[in-house]
């Protein structure tokens, strides 16, 4: 049974719900603890905590970071968990922020060129707390043309959208700077989903950089990625952590993904540990 969902996305980036919303079908779905991770964005802890609390559900501080591999160019999901503070994160964070949606103003125009026309304001609308998400795009998109709106037009327009000259422009995080700042930060840094970016390759060299843990149990794994992040654990004495990485409760349930008790309380008595 699924006790901790440790990778989990509100409106507050580019998720879809607000976040007492989130946490209380987190609850319905027996989930006993829950990490918001929200792409580098961590100014929300407060609400998140305050909610959790008055719901009874045990909630660590987290966040995603975007970072990026400049090595291979490839982009690096790193999760940080057990923050203490955020200063080194956020300093990171707000950069890539800036960028991202610098890119996406441009790309709201390249759709208007395809024939799609929508504004920044139209997007931003399903962003009221931070800047507009490629999400955020889609969600105005649908809005306005509900019935050519669907996942297979959304990867047609969207998951082509990465290339070196693009991943530059969104300002991503160096990976072993990201690392760092959650360190700082009294965190623990897990990777995130490594077969959604095919980081395999490079986890000995994460190690290096700090690396901590990985996720174990996530939504997009297939069963040769629950054997390869084990084996990768193992290997590099990776602490597990895992979750389902929920946006959307269209697209992903609660109570699928994540940890057990005796995982989560494995995870938390190294985060402790490490705080010493």
């Amino acid at each position: 049974m699924i006790y901790a969902d440790l990778h989990v996305h509100t409106n507050h980036s580019d998720g879809i719900c607000e976040i007492e919303d989130v946490l209380k079908k987190a609850k319905d779905r027996n989930i006993k603890a829950i990490a918001i991770t929200d792409h580098d964005t961590v100014n929300h802890w407060s609400e998140v905590k305050t909610i959790a609390n008055q719901l009874g559900l045990e909630t660590i501080r987290g966040v995603e970071m975007s970072c990026y591999d400049f090595d291979v160019y490839k982009k690096v999901h790193i999760v940080g968990l057990w923050l203490d503070q955020v200063e080194n994160v956020e300093r990171l964070c707000t950069k890539t922020l800036i960028s991202r949606d610098h890119y996406h103003r441009v790309l709201i125009n390249e759709l208007k060129q395809k024939g799609y026309f929508i504004t920044y304001d139209d997007c931003k609308k399903y962003s009221k707390y931070n800047i507009v998400f490629k999400m955020n795009i889609y969600q105005a998109l649908k809005e306005k043309y509900p019935d050519e709106m669907t996942p297979e037009k959304y990867k047609e327009l969207f998951a082509s959208k990465t290339s070196k000259e693009t991943d530059i422009k969104m300002g991503y995080i160096d990976i072993k700077e990201g690392i760092k700042a959650i360190q700082k930060d009294g965190g623990i840094a897990i990777l995130a989903h490594p077969c959604v970016y095919d980081n395999y390759s490079e986890i000995g060299k994460y190690v290096e950089y700090g690396l901590q843990g990985i996720e174990i149990n996530h939504s997009k794994m297939k069963s040769i990625d629950y054997e390869l992040t084990r084996e990768y654990a193992c290997k590099y004495n990776l602490c597990k952590s895992g979750g389902s990485d929920f946006h959307d409760p269209e697209l992903i349930q609660f109570g699928n993904n994540g940890l057990t008790q005796k995982q989560f309380e494995e995870l938390k008595s190294f985060a402790m540990q490490t705080k010493k």
